[in-house]
């Protein structure tokens, strides 16, 4: 009777287990009671990570990538390498549209300016410019020079050029004689409040890298060329103009935050770079221009 009674309930778990099989077979997802579905494969369908990675994939060609918070500084030597021989050194026009005080820039938006620059405008000689398009740029660049022509609207007009006049021959300055006057901006104005503050060298020494480098090269040992003004090349800063070098830090601070704040315009004909006003416009917070000063001061004490 005992053997009977295993017999019986052997062959009941049995059944119960190959309804649960069953079950599990037609039902692709089984899931613990108590937890969240998860949702069923279509017939013949395979789990793949595809949808994931084409969603992360960058914007097919033509088509404009996300538009970011661009950084004007950086945009500048962008700017300058890339449009200054269609747009100008100070977005004033030339072979293409000026884009200082340009409506466009002003109310098309950022996505609309963004787009123009990577697609370009097809029928004109505005090319692409995004890699994507077969340009030398990313998205993050374009994004920085977007940013900085926000900086060329509801500026000042640009005054028709007149005709400098000839300068003196330069003659050796004999022992004894004054000390000639710093260099100074062609840009005038007074010293910027980076100019009375405590500046980190540190600091100064990545900032430099950052913003300036690109045009006056690493340390300030050599500049880059500059075609289209008198000397040819960026100046280097290391050595500085040695008009502008003064023993007393806070003369040579201000000499040269009077470049760094108002910015200047090369001589010569049509050069292709200019110093940008990086405190006049905001582009860097007088903190970090003051960083920035302590650097270059340091590079030419030899510390």
């Amino acid at each position: 009777m005992a053997t009977r009674t295993w017999t019986i309930i052997a062959a009941l778990i049995t059944a119960l287990g190959l309804a649960l099989l069953v079950s599990a077979c037609l039902s692709p997802n089984p899931q613990p009671l108590g937890l969240t579905p998860v949702p069923t494969l279509a017939p013949a369908a395979t789990l793949t990570l595809a949808p994931a990675l084409e969603g992360a994939a960058p914007a097919a060609a033509g088509t404009p990538a996300p538009i970011g918070k661009g950084d004007a500084a950086l945009g500048v030597p962008v700017y300058e390498q890339h449009c200054t021989s269609c747009h100008g050194i100070q977005g004033e026009g030339g072979v293409g549209p000026a884009l200082r005080n340009n409506q466009f820039v002003q109310t098309g938006g950022d996505q609309a300016v963004f787009t123009t620059i990577a697609n370009g405008r097809p029928g004109t000689q505005m090319p692409a410019w995004l890699a994507a398009n077969g340009g030398p740029l990313l998205d993050t660049q374009i994004n920085n020079v977007v940013a900085y022509l926000h900086l060329l609207q509801n500026v000042t007009p640009i005054p028709s050029p007149t005709p400098a006049p000839e300068e003196a021959t330069e003659t050796p300055v004999p022992p004894g004689a004054p000390t000639p006057e710093p260099a100074r901006p062609s840009n005038e104005g007074n010293p910027g409040p980076a100019a009375s503050l405590a500046g980190d060298a540190n600091r100064g020494k990545g900032a430099f890298g950052q913003y300036c480098s690109i045009c006056h090269g690493p340390e300030g040992r050599f500049g880059y060329p500059n075609p289209g003004s008198e000397d040819g090349s960026v100046p280097p800063l290391n050595p500085i103009d040695s008009t502008m070098v003064n023993p007393d830090p806070k003369v040579f601070a201000t000499n040269i935050d009077l470049f760094i704040e108002h910015g200047s315009i090369p001589d010569g004909e049509h050069p292709t770079l200019l110093m940008p006003s990086f405190g006049d416009s905001k582009m860097l917070p007088d903190q970090q221009i003051a960083d920035i000063i302590a650097y270059i001061i340091q590079l030419n004490s030899g510390k």
